[in-house]
């Protein structure tokens, strides 16, 4: 069975406004990290952010706001006023726009500030850096407008004690044509999120058939559906592994394993 990889975590939209006649390119970021933990020992980091396109980019950087349902769902906030624990008080980062160059890189630091009477917990904000190909060459006497890029990368301020634990459970196998679909439901409990990687492990052959890498189960949610597609049905014990990120304090750690007598 072939292993299937998710990406959780960077949500990106892209916007284009443009007349006739105007090319739109877009801008090609990417980035050293895709998610950022603040705590009491690390109350800064520094985000690289790569430009992989031969033309300059233009970048502004501020915040996004969003809520999470019971089931891990996004909800986009228009305000922080309406977020649960939003991170954008406590947080301080520069620059705030940049030109980065062709195939150039810019580093942007994202620092944690303190006040006082927090209530212990996690914060969290999206650190939303929007970015276009910078509009300086003329196509046809006409000027090349790029199209806007808005990336929104998690930060989690973690306040006094924080916890988390999680529980997984196996719900379904069902077959889909020729290939067959996993379903898995991971619990959270706990006043933090869990943030890191699930994989299925074919336990006989020590293959990985599934994974889901940079996973976030935010708080408050209480759970989130997997669904992993296997190229086969199962006829060994399959094991469910999920471990934290390196560098998360007090990292949580679960695996379950399901027989093929349950397939």
């Amino acid at each position: 069975m072939k292993s299937k990889s998710i990406m959780f975590g960077l949500i990106c939209s892209i916007g284009v406004t443009m007349s006739q006649n105007v090319q739109a390119d877009a801008a090609s970021i990417t980035f050293s990290k895709f998610r950022i933990v603040l705590d009491k020992n690390t109350k800064g980091e520094q985000l690289t952010l790569i430009n992989n396109n031969n033309k300059n980019a233009e970048c502004e950087l501020d915040l996004n706001h969003y809520n999470f349902t019971e089931t891990n769902e996004l909800q986009v906030q228009n305000s922080a006023k309406t977020t649960y624990m939003p991170a954008n008080k406590l947080l301080r980062y520069s620059p705030r726009s940049v030109t980065i160059p062709g195939r150039g890189t810019q580093k942007v630091k994202i620092g944690f500030r303190r006040r006082a009477n927090l209530k212990p917990g996690e914060y969290i904000s999206f650190f939303r850096i929007g970015c276009h190909e910078k509009a300086e060459n003329l196509v046809l006497g006409q000027p090349n407008i790029g199209a806007q890029i808005n990336y929104n990368l998690p930060v989690h301020v973690r306040v006094g004690d924080v916890k988390a634990n999680s529980k997984i459970e196996f719900t379904e196998l069902k077959a889909l044509g020729d290939k067959y679909q996993l379903k898995l439901r991971q619990y959270r409990s706990g006043n933090r999120s869990l943030v890191g990687t699930l994989k299925v492990i074919d336990v006989d052959s020590g293959d990985v058939v599934g994974i889901a890498r940079n996973f976030g189960l935010y708080r408050p949610a209480k759970y989130a559906d997997h669904k992993f597609m296997l190229n086969e049905k199962p006829t060994s014990t399959l094991r469910i592994e999920f471990k934290e990120s390196e560098g998360i304090a007090s990292k949580v750690a679960q695996s379950l394993d399901i027989p093929s007598s349950v397939f």
